[in-house]
């Protein structure tokens, strides 16, 4: 349709001494029934409604003056090739039935739209992940649409519709309204508000939850991972502190297989402080026992002999 304010003409009103400027939408062939909603409130406020729904108290002199100021707002209201379709129309009612004939349809026609937005009224259904205004307008545009039939969608239709069609998660809210309040006297907007007031304190509930929940999972988190942390010196699945300092000093760490089950360390990474090789502790390098090996010979051959 484009953008509406695009589509709409300012129109001057003068009463009481106080001037006041309205803007009159434009009709085209997809926007009538906003656009009899818009252009009705106009006639109200110049009091001149009456025109196009006449009554038996209203003098004719009266009738012609406002007659002529309601045909000048319609013009205003209508594209220029709609205007010379009815410009040969004389009073604004019959221009106001000519247009609602053209774009709203006989009877036949508008009894089957009726029917239409009967049926998609007992069908709406409020999805999971909707937002609560878009549906309430959903089902407010269907009572406007009907309403331009006239066929009238009350407030208590409209709100059994909306409670009966929210999804669970508004049950306790629900509940609530039904057992407390009067669904035959409130309104629409009422009921409207306050399922946003329920939703409102969900949203910050399930929020402080959320934060909640990650805070748990982050401690356990770095549980977990301090539990299966392995040692960057000597691979073990142990702390490093445990691991690490045992294995540097006196051997404690070593790759012997102690029959209870543990796991062997890796010593690919263990430097000897004896021959500064790797994959030994010092009290285990081979050279260390060559060593002895060898002061061991060496003292036995100068053991001195006895006379």
């Amino acid at each position: 349709m484009g953008d509406e304010s695009s589509n709409k003409e300012p129109v001057a009103i003068k009463k009481g001494g106080t001037s006041m400027t309205f803007q009159c939408l434009i009709l085209n062939s997809t926007n009538y029934t906003i656009w009899a909603v818009r252009i009705r409130a106009i006639f109200n406020v110049h009091g001149i409604w009456e025109v196009v729904e006449p009554n038996a108290e209203t003098e004719a002199e009266v009738v012609e003056k406002k007659n002529n100021m309601a045909i000048a707002l319609l013009y205003q209201a209508l594209p220029e090739n709609m205007v010379l379709q009815i410009a040969n129309l004389t009073s604004a009612k019959d221009i106001w039935d000519a247009l609602k004939v053209r774009h709203v349809g006989i009877d036949i026609v508008k009894q089957a739209h009726i029917e239409t937005l009967e049926s998609d009224f007992e069908s709406l259904k409020m999805n999971v992940n909707e937002s609560l205004d878009v549906y309430a307008e959903k089902i407010s545009q269907i009572a406007s649409q009907a309403s331009s039939l006239g066929h009238t969608l009350d407030d208590k239709r409209l709100v059994r519709k909306l409670l009966g069609s929210v999804p669970e998660k508004y049950i306790q809210i629900v509940a609530a309204i039904e057992q407390f309040a009067n669904l035959n006297t409130m309104s629409f907007q009422e009921a409207v508000g306050r399922l946003k007031a329920f939703e409102e304190r969900t949203k910050k509930q399930t929020k402080e939850e959320d934060v909640s929940g990650k805070l748990l999972f982050t401690e356990t988190n770095e549980k977990e991972m301090s539990k299966h942390h392995k040692c960057e010196h000597c691979g073990c699945g142990n702390s490093y502190r445990e691991g690490f300092g045992r294995g540097q000093g006196k051997g404690r760490g070593s790759d012997r297989s102690r029959g209870d089950g543990r796991v062997q360390q890796d010593k690919r990474h263990i430097r000897c402080h004896k021959c500064h090789e790797l994959g030994h502790y010092k009290n285990e390098c081979p050279t260390w026992e060559k060593k002895e090996e060898s002061n061991l010979i060496h003292e036995e051959d100068e053991e001195p002999t006895l006379l």
